[in-house]
């Protein structure tokens, strides 16, 4: 997917762009549909884990839309952050103790694995968008001062943390990752 998206980015603007997003789209609904018969064997809690899969999805077609336009334009980096900071509390959590993680066998490895390979694209956009092409960012426009926001999930994660884990620490960071993810679209809509 990434060298087409490579591949994409040397050829004319949006050539490419609807095969990419088609392929896209097809390579997550088989994924999801093959996580949630064969590995969940249906089981309801499948859920959280399609629900990772739709997100990393949403991180991808970013990261296509980025390569087809050569540009940054329109992607707030506090956004980007925020959601690292998200993925990277919920892991610290869910790669080595089980409370919030799905109860069917999607649980195991591919929550995980879906949600480091959205961490990775995470980090990857804010690499594209602070880095290499800087000069698309629209830094101005990105104004929304988050360290506030931070300190409030971490303030409310403190004093809301559930004990599906039953190691205070790692309960709280999980819900401190969950606060992250809610705030972090507002950057983007400011």
């Amino acid at each position: 997917m990434m060298g087409a998206m490579m591949a994409a980015q040397k050829g004319p603007a949006n050539k490419n762009k609807p095969q990419l997003v088609t392929a896209a789209y097809a390579i997550f609904v088989v994924g999801g549909l093959a996580v949630f018969h064969f590995v969940a064997n249906g089981e309801f809690s499948a859920i959280l884990t399609m629900a990772q899969m739709i997100q990393c999805l949403a991180f991808v077609l970013l990261a296509i839309k980025s390569f087809t336009q050569g540009s940054v334009s329109g992607i707030s980096a506090r956004s980007l952050a925020l959601e690292a900071l998200s993925f990277s509390a919920r892991l610290s959590s869910t790669t080595w103790l089980n409370g919030y993680l799905p109860v069917d066998a999607s649980g195991d490895f591919i929550y995980q694995a879906v949600d480091i390979c959205s961490l990775l694209l995470v980090l990857f956009l804010l690499h594209r968008t602070l880095v290499t092409h800087r000069h698309t960012y629209e830094e101005q426009a990105d104004s929304l001062p988050v360290l506030p926001a931070i300190a409030g999930c971490f303030l409310l994660a403190m004093l809301l943390h559930a004990d599906m884990n039953a190691r205070p620490l790692f309960d709280m960071l999980w819900m401190a990752g969950l606060l992250f993810s809610v705030v972090s679209a507002l950057p983007q809509l400011w």
